[in-house]
């Protein structure tokens, strides 16, 4: 869910292209890109020491900084701190934070031209500026003075940049407007955008019922292990036809939609993401006898990251650990007294309702039971740098907008509607639309001193969907956030037929019935997506992620009793996948052993041997995914296979739209590939649809097996001591640049090849996967790439003089010319932690640059 960091090729102007190629060009051959890139951006750098008058400061305020350029800010009141913060945020990551504010606008194409217009249709329609005005209306007055004073510092730092804005800006020619409040609100409605997973699943599963019927999609959509694969829920769209009626296709609208969030995600925007661990353990478990409790959020891998690492000193607030470019405020860490970390819930917080939509007199209608109703409509209108300004009607039913119409082509002319003929639309329902004071909350938890109040403090968030884990010195707590429907029928997990209004939502739960424990007798709390409560009383989400990196951490933790901040270090890299451990057990099974054993007899002699080789290396492995290990390369490789052999016949191969969509999903919640992995022997996925025989799983998996020895050769030669899993899975830190290069024209794709070497850093090798603790999640069936990784690992120990341990997954800095641009990533490569001090003279010796905010004269 990173915003960009708003350079894309797209938005550089002709003039600028022809300096930059020659830029490269004279890199490439004299020196590194970086030494005349850097030198040609060195101006736009701010100064880490000595002082600087700044508009707005009613008393000086230090900004103190370490070696990774991890700031401190001490003010004597809370409105100076408030500008001092915008500031220095903007000083570190003014590109991001504006591509955040932009894309919630959907205004990125203002100045990322063509290349963004889509994108901006789409969060149009979704209505996220409407959203954010709505939740600023309804914000208090204390924390509204908190985002105006925030404001002030963004544009003072604004002011004294003028002519020498950082790359993407100054290549660009793009003018920013001044920041205000409601761009700190946008920032924070596009985090919450991003918790939204089930429209991911919903549009996957139209994607494969167009391709395969409704009935049979539903074996690709499993909800839990222990669970019914959920041939109930899709039976309410029995009968439809999917492929649409009339002159337009749901097919093609689906893949469009589907399409636009891809490329949302190439710019680091992963909406959708299942994301993080976190735990607590009590005292009565803990070596010192004070709580301990940690945080790892998974992320994408992104460049610049997500986070920034931040401490803030005043007499009204206090705290140190994680923020987000825009929001001035701790989002996850301590104020020395409480500390307070978060997951995703995984909650179904949208809803995909199919409309029947007709023209009538020249109009759009959507029927709702038995009548016919004008869907509404309003224009917005798009500037495109480098072209014309591109007019869209908005529409939307009841259920909300109908974000198929999104992305339709423009129509000829404004009278002219966008659909001809009889079809579906696709609306969606979300609960964000719901306004409250969440953020007001979520900045409220660093004043809070013990856990009652914390959890006061975190009842206020109803417009993100949390599972926040906090801890005092005694006592720790699992508070669940957000806003959950009550649905009239049917669980949501698959989309609804919109006008019968069966489906419809019909309220709220109560925010006093969200899931919540504190001081439970096990003597710890923990979350990592997985499904937390079997009855909550209401439906929470069918939605969850894959159970091993949940079981990993509970068995950790209740391996000892006197647990130290070393062992949730530890843990947080730990790489071990108990789905190795799952697997050897049904692999050892005496009848699947036995067809299995049966299957392999009947390959080719070559094949017989490499799947006997495949099979021995998987059951010899230890699970321990470390990236030196051949047993994982074995593991990771025969799930690969496995996938493109089990599904991509049916879902209409490599390029098939509902092959993409299920590995896209694959990487969200629980998925297809796992659950037959360990089951599902009855399905009729196993059977090859491109022969005439029937095959078993039994077949299909020697086939995978036979496959993985081969392919392993193939890439790496007979040398086994070579088939490391790292030198197959791998991080590499992109930047949005080199993301977006697969949407560009081909000249502009040989510049940013070039521009890479700037700003991208690695491959490094990875180990881990999606279901270990330190997670390394990549899309199986395509490639070994890692693009899910823990964005940040903290640790907070109550009996520690110095209670904060955090590391981040990137630098400090988004400007590539400063030497915190990427100095992070050797610290998040390596095991272990980095104190961030509190206590005054530990901060001052950590924190020993310091910068002097002067108020103006």
């Amino acid at each position: 869910m990173t915003p960009p960091a708003v350079f894309l090729p797209g938005s550089i102007r002709w003039y600028h292209w022809a300096l930059l190629v020659l830029v490269l060009l004279l890199a490439g051959i004299y020196a590194r890109p970086a030494g005349l890139l850097n030198a040609w951006f060195a101006d736009t750098l701010d100064p880490q020491e000595g002082s600087l008058r700044l508009a707005g400061l009613h008393e000086p305020v230090s900004v103190r900084r370490d070696a990774l350029g991890i700031p401190v800010i001490e003010a004597t009141n809370a409105r100076d701190l408030a500008i001092a913060t915008g500031y220095v945020m903007a000083s570190d990551r003014y590109e991001q934070m504006l591509g955040f504010a932009l894309l919630a606008q959907g205004r990125l194409a203002e100045m990322a031209g063509p290349v963004a217009l889509d994108i901006d249709i789409y969060m149009r329609t979704l209505g996220l500026d409407q959203i954010s005005r709505a939740q600023l209306a309804q914000m208090d007055a204390v924390t509204r003075g908190w985002l105006d004073a925030f404001a002030e510092g963004v544009n003072a730092w604004l002011s004294l940049h003028q002519g020498r804005l950082p790359l993407g800006l100054a290549l660009s020619g793009y003018q920013p407007e001044p920041w205000e409040a409601l761009n700190s609100q946008h920032v924070f409605t596009l985090l919450s955008l991003a918790l939204g997973v089930n429209v991911h699943e919903e549009l996957a599963f139209l994607a494969a019922a167009q391709q395969v019927g409704v009935q049979k999609a539903a074996w690709l959509f499993p909800v839990y292990p222990d669970e019914p694969l959920p041939h109930a829920e899709a039976a309410k769209l029995a009968g439809l036809d999917l492929a649409g009626l009339g002159q337009a296709s749901l097919a093609g609208d689906v893949a469009t939609v589907m399409a636009v969030q891809q490329r949302l995600r190439a710019l680091g925007i992963a909406t959708g993401k299942a994301a993080s661990n976190n735990w607590a353990v009590a005292p009565a478990r803990t070596a010192a006898g004070a709580s301990i409790m940690a945080n790892d959020t998974h992320l994408l891998l992104t460049h610049p990251p997500l986070w920034m690492l931040l401490q803030l000193r005043s007499p009204e607030y206090q705290a140190a650990g994680i923020a987000v470019a825009g929001i001035p405020g701790i989002v996850a860490g301590t104020n020395g007294a409480l500390g307070w970390g978060m997951t995703m819930v995984m909650a179904d917080s949208q809803d995909l309702f199919l409309e029947q939509l007709r023209t009538h007199e020249g109009q759009t209608q959507y029927r709702y039971q038995e009548a016919w109703h004008p869907v509404a409509e309003r224009v917005e209108r798009f500037a495109v740098l480098g072209g014309d300004t591109v007019e869209r009607v908005i529409q939307s039913t009841r259920h909300g907008p109908l974000i198929n119409a999104a992305v339709a082509p423009a129509a000829v002319n404004m009278m002219q509607p966008h659909f001809t003929g009889s079809r579906y639309g696709l609306a969606l329902t979300q609960t964000m639309t719901q306004a409250d004071n969440s953020l007001q909350g979520l900045i409220a938890i660093a004043g809070a001193k013990n856990l009652a109040a914390g959890l006061a403090a975190v009842e206020k968030i109803g417009f993100i969907h949390l599972n926040m884990i906090l801890a005092d010195r005694e006592s720790i707590g699992w508070q669940v956030t957000g806003r959950y429907p009550r649905r009239k029928a049917g669980t949501g997990h698959l989309p609804s037929p919109g006008w019968t209004g069966d489906y419809d939502w019909d309220g709220f739960v109560a925010t006093e019935n969200h899931p919540r424990q504190i001081n439970p007798p096990a003597g710890w709390l923990a979350t990592a997506n997985h499904r937390t409560l079997t009855d909550a009383g209401f439906q929470l989400s069918s939605s969850w992620y894959y159970p091993e990196r949940f079981e990993r951490i509970a068995q950790v933790l209740e391996a000892t009793s006197d647990h130290r901040a070393e062992d949730s270090i530890r843990l947080q890299f730990d790489q071990t996948n108990l789905l190795v451990a799952k697997l050897q057990t049904r692999l050892r099974t005496p009848a699947f052993a036995q067809s299995l054993s049966q299957a392999i007899g009947a390959l080719s002699p070559q094949r017989q041997k490499d799947a006997q080789e495949a099979l021995a290396a998987i059951l010899a492995f230890d699970g321990v995914m470390t990236p030196d290990s051949t047993g994982a390369s074995f593991f990771g490789v025969f799930e690969y296979h496995l996938a493109r052999l089990t599904f991509m016949d049916e879902l209409g191969g490599e390029k098939g739209a509902a092959w993409k969509a299920l590995v896209g999903v694959s990487g969200l919640t629980y998925s297809a590939l796992q659950d037959h992995l360990l089951g599902r022997e009855d399905s009729p996925f196993w059977d090859d649809a491109g022969t005439p025989a029937q095959e078993t799983k039994a077949d299909i998996f020697a086939r995978a097996l036979s496959q993985t020895t081969d392919y392993l050769q193939t890439r790496w030669g007979p040398d086994r001591s070579r088939w490391q899993w790292g030198r197959l899975h791998y991080y590499l830190w992109a930047s949005p640049a080199t993301e977006m290069q697969p949407f560009l024209p081909p000249a502009e794709q040989s510049v940013v090849q070039w521009l890479g070497r700037y700003l991208d850093r690695g491959p490094y090798p990875a180990g881990g996967d999606r279901n270990t603790v330190n997670v390394a999640g990549h899309y199986t069936g395509i490639d070994f790439k890692a693009w899910d990784i823990p964005a940040m690992r903290m640790v907070v120990d109550f009996s520690r003089e110095e209670p904060l341990y955090l590391i981040n997954s990137g630098g400090q800095s988004g400007n590539p010319a400063s030497v915190h641009y990427a100095d992070g990533i050797s610290h998040w490569l390596a095991p272990g932690n980095r104190p961030m001090p509190m206590q005054a003279d530990n901060l001052r010796r950590q924190y020993n640059r310091q910068l002097m905010l002067e108020p103006e004269r």
